[in-house]
């Protein structure tokens, strides 16, 4: 079918751009005049075919090299034909998956980054912190095909009837480990046109993700403010556990964002939410507020896994120019709290200057708050230093990071 023609075309791609840096090293060892020479269409079919040659079985080598020289000649010219032909089959005489990075290079940083196809300057980065056999293990999840995350509607089902009305449909999921709400599924899933999915009887959002929800705990009754709410998601999580009980202020700086936002309310059946369409760093609001979710922007590296073209698009200079945005929409976020009220700070990412210290250096400069242990609202095994902490190659979820502040009442 055209769904499944589109799902493959799709790992392809997806696989191709993860490995793309595993890719490039092996084929700048055959084009002798060095890759930078070639036209960017001449390199990327030459990296679809190198990345079926080494890490797919389903289509024979020989297949890929002559379907890799028909893309050649109908995108690029007879001369780069014969050359995809020439180097893709002299990698298959030679054995392409022979060398191994990690005994060839010396740089350390260099040849895992090589070997698991993510940048030298991340590499390095985790290494310091987490040392060569955790990053490995980071890295290798990295590149293994994301889980894909369910968030069941509680207004309309519950966990395992969902499971069972998926499982009827040929969908298998299982009760996810560390979240109450969630389910994760295996494999690419066209979950549009399901009646489950078209009802609102849940959501696909990685269980990270619904964890940050879990430890907001909004009550029935409350204002909460959701600083930087598209697409939704976690905007219907807080309305979905407080039925009519509770107004939702959602705000997010890009109206064409906000519109996904009403997307995911009226399909998951949530009222009560007011939306705004501002900066949240010079939001004014009448009044103070019961909860405020900052879910600041970041620099995703705890979703790499997820996007596979992202990691050859961050750089630790791009991460480092977000901070500043991030410490202003928790001041302000903490500008609109009650005495007695709650907030959650999150980032899809692992790195200490996006999470903890944010927290620390806030904390130190507002005696007024607190932190509150994340352990009372979601399991142990996701907590370090109080905090809400996961790990791709730890926890099989997105990386994430999530801090719980009162305000001393």
């Amino acid at each position: 079918s055209a769904t499944k023609l589109f799902l493959a075309q799709g790992l392809l791609v997806n696989g191709t751009l993860r490995w793309r840096g595993r890719l490039d090293w092996v084929l700048g060892r055959y084009v002798r005049a060095g890759l930078d020479t070639l036209t960017p269409w001449v390199l990327n079919i030459l990296r679809l075919g190198l990345y079926q040659i080494l890490f797919l079985d389903r289509v024979p080598p020989h297949a890929a090299v002559d379907e890799c020289v028909t893309l050649a000649k109908k995108y690029a010219n007879p001369g780069a034909a014969g050359l995809v032909n020439a180097v893709l089959r002299k990698i298959l005489r030679e054995g392409a998956g022979a060398p191994d990075p990690e005994q060839i290079l010396t740089d350390p940083d260099e040849a895992m980054a090589v070997a698991y196809s993510h940048p030298a300057w991340l590499v390095a980065r985790w290494r310091r912190r987490l040392g060569d056999e955790e990053t490995r293990s980071l890295l290798l999840a990295d590149n293994r095909p994301a889980l894909v995350g369910l968030r069941v509607n509680p207004q309309k089902t519950d966990r395992e009837t969902l499971r069972r009305a998926l499982a009827a449909r040929g969908i298998e999921a299982e009760a996810a480990p560390y979240s109450r709400l969630a389910l994760r599924v295996t494999g690419n899933i066209a979950f549009a046109g399901l009646p489950e999915f078209e009802e609102g009887h849940f959501l696909v959002q990685d269980e990270s993700e619904t964890l940050v929800g879990e430890l907001l705990a909004p009550e029935p009754g409350e204002t909460v403010l959701d600083l930087c709410a598209a697409p939704g998601a976690k905007a219907t999580q807080i309305q979905e556990g407080r039925g009519s009980q509770g107004f939702l202020i959602a705000v997010d700086i890009q109206r064409n964002r906000l519109a996904r936002v009403v997307e995911n309310i009226q399909r998951m059946g949530v009222g009560n939410v007011g939306l705004i369409c501002a900066d949240g760093r010079s939001l004014g609001l009448a009044r103070p507020v019961d909860r405020v979710l900052v879910d600041a922007p970041c620099s995703g590296l705890g979703v790499l896994g997820r996007r596979s073209d992202a990691r050859w698009r961050k750089t630790e200079a791009s991460m480092r120019a977000l901070l500043p945005l991030q410490k202003a929409l928790l001041e302000a976020g903490a500008g609109h709290l009650r005495p007695g009220g709650v907030l959650v700070y999150s980032v899809c990412s692992m790195e200490p200057e996006e999470g903890f210290r944010h927290i620390e250096s806030f904390l130190a400069a507002h005696p007024a708050f607190e932190m509150e242990s994340a352990e009372a609202f979601v399991p142990s095994e996701v907590v370090a230093e109080g905090c809400l902490l996961l790990y791709p190659h730890r926890h099989g979820t997105d990386g994430a990071f999530a801090a719980r502040l009162r305000r001393k009442g």
